[in-house]
């Protein structure tokens, strides 16, 4: 890779490197495969930089980083994890909005997932989504709509209590 290509992907990484933590962390549900999710994605994009067009680079690397995840939860069909030690808080609203959404998004089918978090939290357009996704429009919508009931019937379950009395 030429250095002006290095010294370009570098300012990139360097930009935006919380915003992608923070997709992988919501498309994957914890730190550990978010970063996993994100070095990969951006060795892939290094390799490809020469050939990503000026202003295209963080739309590849969106595509690569749902490629990724969307391949790997087809591999996986959930892994169970244990003694799963809690993530530092950086503030309590972070800490539980990010509880919150985990919970809520945790158990979904990884397509509505994905659509959710592209929709709702990168705020791209129902085309955007299916142009990223290669999925037509209709199949975005409908994935977003279920995705949508699904977590307002999460939202309106009662809170599970301790022991009967």
């Amino acid at each position: 890779m030429r250095r002006t290509d290095e010294d370009a992907f570098r300012a990139f990484v360097a930009e935006r490197q919380t915003a992608l933590r923070r997709r992988a962390f919501l498309l994957c549900g914890n730190w550990a495969d978010g970063d996993e999710l994100v070095q990969e994605a951006l060795a892939r994009v290094y390799v490809a930089w020469p050939r990503i067009g000026a202003g295209a680079q963080a739309a590849y690397t969106r595509r690569t980083m749902l490629n990724l995840y969307l391949n790997d939860q087809r591999k996986r069909r959930r892994e169970v994890l244990t003694d799963d030690l809690p993530e530092p808080p950086t503030s309590d609203h972070d800490r539980d909005l990010a509880m919150t959404l985990t919970g809520l998004l945790d158990g979904l089918p990884e397509k509505q997932r994905a659509v959710l978090v592209l929709r709702f939290w990168e705020d791209l357009t129902v085309p955007q989504i299916a142009e990223c996704t290669g999925v037509a429009e209709g199949t975005i919508k409908s994935q977003i709509s279920r995705g949508l009931a699904a977590l307002r019937d999460r939202l309106a379950e009662p809170p599970l209590s301790g022991a009967l009395t």
